[in-house]
């Protein structure tokens, strides 16, 4: 099969969305698929191949307050022009905007079916453009977010959430396209602690400057505002006089990267060590040196570092958040906390557990999550591919709508055929339908 994967964002970069693409490329190459990268570059000119032909880079602008974020143009003549060259079976689209658009413009001109995931929920992500802090402008924005969701959603063959809780949300905008729950998988064994030696841990650690009778809690990620590494920080402030076997280590770069290195500093803190952002290639071993790994965030769609973290045998410790619920067992694989002195006493508890709990809980992180394997993810994405090619090729345009008696009746023909068909007011209401949309002929004929 030969697949175009279109992101705004791919790996130098760091974050979920270039790391969750990067590992569907290397599943799906490792299975034998041609698979093309369409995502962005900073700075002009055209769009520019990589030196394997498999990756197409768009010029684009750099947004420096969305660290690094590079938006660019969904209008791009001469990588059309190489699109159309590429004879794709499918376009899959990673985002919602810049290359996300552009993907559905090609998706339309070279009649190649669509699918998308829905990585980001842009709800929590509107105080970057709110500059004025202004309640009304909020509000407004995430209107916007679920009018575009909805847009962007239904022209699409079918969806892709990688969680239920990202499933309910496009449910909440009204997407009336089919919504496929498929969480990223992992190549498991790079994290697997069972891999690596007692000497590996121990020069990272000393790498580190961690002592051996030290606790680790790692978190790792994006730094910034709806991330809420506020409450691990302060969390770790009231521990500091109560103990100093107890650390905090923050993975990572992004917009409030310099805000939370000044409040830790003006707290006092000595017990938090910012490392900066680190290729994913090296994540594993941070992991390694780690003992349990922390998060407050409650922006996640699916949670790929939590994933991470409990493949590395790491318990932890989490607000309560729906994308969370298959992922923490309650003493088991982790703990719920509420803010940072729940936190603070979680921790407490957690650095007196004795090597024969440690173990257990190891040991049951890392079972939990053998479900989110690379192949697993894999073996679902191409069944959803296969089933969106079918449908595409039984597409039918809607020609015309009338209302009888409380229904409506629908005109629709393809390539080969004209059908007509009725519906009910509230089935028309979700859906929406007009003249001119398509709506697969398995839906017709139901």
């Amino acid at each position: 099969m030969r697949i175009g994967l279109f992101t705004d964002t791919y790996p130098p970069d760091i974050n979920g969305v270039a790391n969750s693409t990067k590992i569907l490329n290397d599943e799906l190459t490792r299975h034998g698929h041609d698979v093309f990268v369409v995502t962005t570059y900073a700075g002009a000119g055209k769009a520019k191949w990589d030196e394997s032909h498999h990756v197409l880079r768009l010029a684009g602008l750099e947004l420096p307050f969305l660290y690094g974020y590079v938006m660019t143009s969904p209008f791009h003549i001469n990588a059309s022009r190489e699109i159309k060259k590429l004879n794709l079976d499918i376009i899959h689209a990673q985002t919602e905007f810049g290359v996300g658009i552009f993907a559905r413009l090609c998706s339309k001109n070279f009649k190649i079916p669509l699918v998308s995931t829905y990585h980001t929920t842009y709800e929590d992500y509107t105080h970057y453009i709110n500059f004025l802090h202004s309640k009304s402008v909020d509000q407004l924005a995430k209107k916007g977010v679920a009018r575009l969701s909805k847009i962007y959603g239904d022209s699409s063959v079918e969806v892709i959430a990688p969680s239920a809780k990202t499933k309910e949300l496009l449910e909440n905008y009204n997407v009336s396209k089919d919504i496929n729950i498929i969480p990223t998988g992992l190549a498991l064994s790079n994290f697997n602690p069972d891999n690596y030696t007692s000497y590996d841990r121990e020069m990272m650690r000393k790498e580190l400057n961690f002592n051996d009778d030290e606790k680790v809690i790692i978190y790792v990620g994006r730094i910034a505002k709806e991330k809420s590494l506020n409450i691990l920080i302060d969390a770790f402030n009231i521990i500091k006089d109560k103990t100093d076997k107890l650390k905090l280590l923050i993975v990572g770069g992004g917009p409030d990267f310099d805000t939370l290195v000044k409040h830790n500093e003006d707290l006092g803190n000595k017990n938090v060590t910012f490392s900066g952002p680190i290729p994913s290639v090296d994540i594993p071993f941070f992991y390694l040196a780690a003992d349990g790994f922390a998060s407050a965030s409650l922006s996640e769609t699916q949670g790929i570092t939590f994933i991470e973290a409990l493949a590395s045998g790491l318990p932890l410790f989490a607000r309560r958040d729906e994308v969370l619920e298959d992922l923490i067992i309650d003493n088991e694989t982790g703990w719920y906390f509420k803010d940072e002195n729940d936190l603070a006493n979680l921790l407490l508890q957690f650095k007196d557990k004795n090597n024969e709990d440690l173990a257990l809980i190891k040991e049951n992180c890392i079972k939990h999550v053998s479900s989110y394997s690379s192949e697993i993810f894999y073996n679902r994405i191409i069944e959803t591919y296969e089933r969106v090619i079918n449908e595409y090729d039984n597409e039918y345009e809607i020609t015309n709508v009338e209302v009888k008696n409380d229904n409506y009746f629908i005109e629709a023909k393809s390539d080969e055929d004209t059908v007509s068909f009725k519906i009910p007011f509230d089935e028309y209401y979700f859906h929406r339908i007009k003249e001119g949309d398509l709506i697969s002929g398995n839906k017709v004929f139901e």
